[in-house]
């Protein structure tokens, strides 16, 4: 549910049930509606805390990684760490895409040069998820001088073995360019031991 302008009455206007829900029913909800932010967690097992590790040194190189979201929320922003690495146009890309890959449902970038620490980037227009499983993607859009470490969580790479029609757990893909697909062949993940699940947290509401 998203803000709605106020409406400007005109003289003889029947004011219907519909309207009055929209301009005060539904607006005081979204003015009431409790900010909340998440952290998707892996579903493979968690073997210690998060870590920096750097994110392969091109733009073709994504790292993916099955997560778990517990509640429904709208995103507005996704916040990330970075440990270090890159130059001036050095710029992330962070993409979200239903389990079966088939549906890109997030896909934001920024050039974030030199920086390090926490970084907040837009999610616009406002995206509404439901609990339950999504692949989360991270590559370079713009590579430059040296990888960018992000904080990625450390996970068990030997928990499974691929398993046919399903994603792997965690892995890397193939990508063009610094950009996100429209769509991930779910069978397409190469498993790696240097493969990576970053830690985000996604901002928004209930």
């Amino acid at each position: 549910m998203a803000w709605v302008a106020p409406r400007t009455w005109v003289v003889g206007e029947v004011v219907t049930k519909a309207l009055l829900d929209e301009q005060i029913r539904d607006n005081e909800l979204v003015l009431h509606d409790p900010v909340m932010s998440m952290i998707p967690k892996p579903i493979e097992p968690i073997t210690g805390a998060s870590t920096a590790v750097a994110l392969a040194a091109n733009d073709t190189t994504a790292h993916l990684g099955v997560v778990y979201v517990p509640r429904p929320i709208t995103v507005t922003g996704l916040r990330y760490n970075i440990g270090a690495g890159g130059a001036a146009t050095s710029a992330v890309r962070f993409a979200l895409y239903a389990e079966d890959g088939q549906t890109k449902l997030i896909d934001v970038s920024e050039v974030c040069g030199a920086n390090t620490g926490v970084r907040l980037i837009d999610v616009n227009p406002d995206v509404a998820l439901d609990a339950g499983n999504y692949i989360l993607l991270v590559c370079h859009s713009v590579y430059a001088t040296s990888a960018k470490t992000i904080t990625r969580f450390t996970y068990d790479s030997t928990f499974e073995a691929h398993i046919a029609n399903e994603p792997d757990l965690s892995g890397t893909l193939t990508i063009t360019g610094g950009a996100a697909p429209t769509t991930i062949d779910i069978d397409a993940f190469t498993t790696v031991a240097a493969a990576l699940i970053p830690e985000v947290r996604l901002m928004g509401s209930a």
